[in-house]
């Protein structure tokens, strides 16, 4: 594959957020971005979330209540086929926005932009991009504004690409375009060393291992989905993660040699996870993958729309299973082997990667454990 070498006419990949497109003036200063790279010549590909959040018309958690107030549980394809029109709709409004502000531009939808997935509605897997009629787009000196979170399968059906999936969809383009970068824009000024509605003081870095990053995503970080990092992994694509309303240079997510690494710490959690109980030992990860095992009879799931279908899948391969809700999950990511842990009452150590500690506990202790964590290993560095 030939080397981006960021020309002038090399291709820029921008995602939008929720909060970067839900309204006016976030939409101003989503554009401003924009024309910067489309009047340096660059060839800019868009990839925009759905409107706003829950509550506001066109999110996606609205589009999920449509069905769930009917009664539930939903069928996860006709699911899918709701949740994606959200990215549709916002995809076409942004589109001739941007035409309207003298920067003609072009609307696709995944399947349009030649997202192909499997068939695992609300969870799918793209398994192969191809972007011909984006660059055709951009050859015409459009600007192509993709529908994020969706992609299609080899039938046509539409199908979601899970939490995060937007960042997915606009990786897996850059990497598919062999784009210069990749810019993933929200309301922060990049990837903080821990949640700041957490830890106030958090602070942003400005520069992280893509190989911490995909372990902090995997660990229940919500700055990049796990996927979004692994599709830049083959092809070496720079993301940076930017704040749609500052000039602020963000975080750099860059691609090191395994030897290559640093002193940085940095805390990821999960909370709304469900504890699962089984009366024998099982296999229950290949039922549901999304699952975390904390030993061989419990497992935590997240408390999402799709749960209750996933449970009812796993009762009926394994039988009676006991649920808790309202557990947590903490890890300390490190960019090189972890040291020795820290314990902490209340928390439980459960197996991860080898950069990695993580610890399982009540949602109560969740505030408490992550200042705990906060002061041992990041202050105290």
């Amino acid at each position: 594959m030939k080397e981006n070498n960021g020309s002038a006419d090399s291709i820029i990949v921008m995602k939008f957020g929720g909060t970067s497109v839900r309204n006016e003036e976030s939409r101003v200063s989503a554009i401003k971005h924009i024309r910067k790279h489309a009047e340096s010549g660059k060839q800019v590909v868009v990839v925009v979330s759905a409107m706003g959040r829950k509550g506001e018309p066109y999110a996606t958690d609205t589009l999920i209540s449509l069905l769930k107030d009917v009664g539930e549980p939903v069928n996860p394809a006709e699911l899918d086929s709701v949740m994606s029109l959200g990215e549709t709709l916002s995809s076409a409004y942004f589109t001739h926005l941007l035409s309207q502000n003298g920067l003609p531009a072009e609307a696709f939808t995944g399947r349009q932009a030649g997202i192909l997935t499997d068939d695992n509605p609300g969870n799918a897997e793209i398994l192969e991009i191809n972007p011909v009629r984006i660059r055709a787009t951009l050859n015409a000196g459009k600007i192509a504004v993709v529908a994020g979170f969706q992609g299609a399968t080899s039938a046509g059906d539409v199908r979601t690409l899970g939490r995060g999936g937007s960042d997915t969809s606009a990786v897996t383009l850059g990497s598919a375009l062999n784009a210069e970068r990749v810019e993933i824009y929200s309301d922060v000024d990049g990837i903080a060393n821990c949640d700041p509605r957490q830890i106030p003081e958090a602070s942003i870095m400005d520069t992280v291992s893509a190989r911490q990053v995909l372990s902090m995503a995997n660990e229940g970080s919500k700055v990049l989905h796990p996927r979004a990092v692994q599709a830049s992994l083959k092809t070496q694509t720079s993301i940076v993660a930017r704040n749609t309303f500052s000039a602020a240079s963000g975080t750099t997510i860059f691609h090191n040699a395994p030897a290559d690494q640093s002193d940085q710490v940095a805390l990821a959690h999960r909370d709304e996870m469900t504890l699962i109980e089984f009366e024998a030992k099982t296999d229950a990860q290949k039922i549901v993958p999304e699952m975390i095992r904390v030993d061989e009879c419990r497992f935590v799931l997240k408390k999402d729309v799709y749960q209750e279908s996933r449970i009812k899948e796993l009762q009926n391969k394994f039988g009676a299973l006991r649920t808790e809700d309202n557990w947590a999950t903490i890890s300390v990511v490190f960019d090189k082997p972890a040291p020795e842990n820290k314990e902490i009452p209340g928390n439980e150590i459960i197996h991860s990667s080898e950069n990695v500690i993580c610890y399982l506990l009540k949602e109560d202790l969740l505030s408490t454990s992550l200042r705990t964590l906060y002061e041992h290993y990041i202050l105290a560095v």
